[in-house]
């Protein structure tokens, strides 16, 4: 049954909010249990919508999602990338507000309910980003120093500062409806950069709440977009902020990317010798 029409505070005369929260997956056995129970264990002051868009997995992918029954459910669109799963899931969604989860991503415990806490005290945000954590194959958090630089550079929200570098962690982000509806989604052009593309068409029609709680994790492993793609991830971010800055901040931009890629090209490098001399131990 569809939930009649939310005003800004995502109340209704019956009860609590919906919140719904899409994650999109293709053959994420190895990490989407863990994924599904960070959703399904939020607490507090809602009702949860949780639906997964499988991609076409021929991996153990879709018997792991069934065994959660219909606590969250399953829809299919074969051959798609996880701009369109999710453009698709929440075509679908009937939350107030939402948010998408990577399948090897995870919700910080009472994130949700902070959520909605925040945005019931502050109609006037359209959308939100917090804090997020960046962890291993294992679950344990790595790379503290670059949660610490992203949390200063968000600690106040600024456009312009969006323009010349993404400091938004895309599982700590969530928005209403309506402004996602306006915006007209994730654009299908960008394999890698949608949501960074998506902030800032988010932030033309006004700025965002800033939380300075820990809303997720996100995970970082060798199969990951972020650790395969990421020079790509940056080039297409750097051709979105060439569309949507001025020429001083693109420059400025040009600059993040170059010393970002560095960074993290030496980061791999570091992670590939380290794998090697653990290779060669008796």
């Amino acid at each position: 049954m569809r939930l009649p029409h939310r005003d800004r505070r995502m109340t209704t005369d019956k009860g609590p909010p919906l919140v719904t929260v899409v994650t999109p997956v293709l053959n994420g056995a190895r990490f989407i249990r863990r994924t599904i129970r960070s959703v399904l264990e939020q607490k507090g002051n809602f009702i949860l919508e949780y639906i997964i868009c499988d991609g076409g997995s021929t991996d153990a992918t879709l018997s792991i999602v069934k065994e959660f029954g219909d606590h969250c459910r399953l829809i299919q669109l074969p051959g798609g990338g996880p701009q369109e799963a999710i453009n698709f899931a929440l075509a679908q969604a009937r939350g107030a507000i939402a948010g998408w989860l990577g399948a090897d991503d995870l919700l910080a415990a009472g994130a949700l309910d902070l959520v909605v806490k925040a945005f019931g005290e502050h109609p006037e945000n359209d959308w939100l980003y917090g804090r997020c954590r960046i962890i291993d194959e294992c679950g344990q958090e790595i790379r503290r120093w670059i949660t610490v630089y992203k949390n200063l550079l968000g600690r106040r929200f600024s456009r312009r500062r969006l323009q010349a570098e993404n400091f938004i962690n895309q599982p700590a982000t969530f928005w209403r409806m309506t402004l996602w509806r306006r915006c007209g989604g994730l654009n299908r052009r960008y394999q890698a950069a949608f949501d960074y593309d998506l902030w800032l068409r988010f932030a033309a029609c006004g700025p965002p709440l800033v939380l300075f709680d820990y809303l997720a994790s996100f995970r970082r492993h060798s199969a990951s977009i972020s650790e395969r793609g990421y020079a790509g991830q940056f080039a297409e971010e750097l051709s979105i902020s060439k569309r949507e800055a001025s020429p001083l901040v693109y420059q400025l931009h040009r600059f993040n990317a170059y010393k970002i890629v560095t960074i993290y090209h030496c980061l791999a490098k570091l992670s590939q010798l380290k794998n090697k001399l653990l290779a060669g131990r008796p």
